[in-house]
């Protein structure tokens, strides 16, 4: 079993010091991956940080982690400035970043910043953006003209770091978007399933890999929103879901900000010899 330590970009966890901390913590104890929160604006309040930002800040002060999002919604940015602003990410950091994947759910945060559609309509978006991404990480020059993107000539240099492409973990669950992560896909990360779900769910993946010709291995995590808070309780839950086939349990930070060294040892002390 692997760990994550997901990162709320929200009202209290603004600080950068915070963020650092907890990266360099999560990276000195084990943790895999340190990921952010993407998000302009949140149920409980518009205070929030430029989640690549951080995370360039981050790759700063670590050196071993893997950084990145859970998960971004493609269709709120341009995919082309998507595209290289993961790049840039992923060259400051060395060939650490993750490009997490979503179609969207927060409405306002579009209202506010960018433009809110139809869920087909988020999902066509989201599937023509990663395939322009792709495009643009992966080839020398590209021309592309979409029902809803326009690139011309559009050459990404330097390349990212990790080749051919730094790895997607996609967050969804919807047929079209469960196809999406078998084609492009290097993990599944659900949010709050249940292990049964998870277990119908990881095997959907597979199966939907091995349609498309590739390997049935796959790399399976989750998002905890509301992690155990006693060791007992901690072992149970990560046992349930690695009998369901999750290799990373992914626990959002859903403690103080105070409280962010003393959980991380907890975690690394108490729950990560057991597995």
């Amino acid at each position: 079993m692997k760990y994550s330590l997901i990162y709320p970009n929200k009202k209290g966890f603004c600080d950068p010091d915070i963020a650092s901390e907890l990266a360099i913590k999560a990276e000195e104890a084990g943790f895999s991956t340190f990921l952010i929160w993407d998000h302009y604006g949140m149920p409980d309040g518009p205070d929030t940080v430029d989640a690549w930002c951080m995370l360039s800040y981050v790759a700063a002060r670590t050196s071993k982690i893997q950084i990145g999002t859970c998960v971004t919604p493609i269709p709120f940015r341009p995919p082309a400035q998507l595209a290289k602003i993961v790049s840039t990410v992923d060259i400051l950091s060395k060939g650490r970043t993750i490009l997490g994947v979503g179609a969207g759910w927060h409405q306002p945060e579009f209202d506010a910043y960018s433009v809110w559609d139809s869920t087909s309509v988020r999902v066509d978006k989201t599937i023509e953006g990663i395939e322009l991404i792709d495009k643009l990480w992966t080839s020398e020059t590209v021309d592309h003209q979409g029902q809803y993107f326009v690139s011309k000539e559009a050459e990404l240099e330097p390349k990212p770091v990790t080749q051919p492409r730094p790895p997607m973990w996609f967050g969804v669950k919807g047929p079209r978007m469960m196809k999406l992560a078998a084609q492009y896909g290097a993990a599944w990360i659900p949010t709050m399933i249940s292990p049964e779900e998870y277990k119908e769910g990881i095997q959907r993946f597979s199966e939907l890999k091995q349609e498309l010709g590739k390997s049935s291995d796959v790399h399976g995590a989750i998002q905890i929103y509301e992690p155990p808070q006693t060791t007992d309780e901690a072992l149970r839950d990560i046992n349930s879901y690695a009998e369901a086939g999750c290799q990373e349990y992914g626990i959002v930070w859903s403690y103080p900000e105070s409280e962010g060294v003393k959980r991380v040892e907890w975690i690394a002390n108490d729950i990560m010899p057991a597995f």
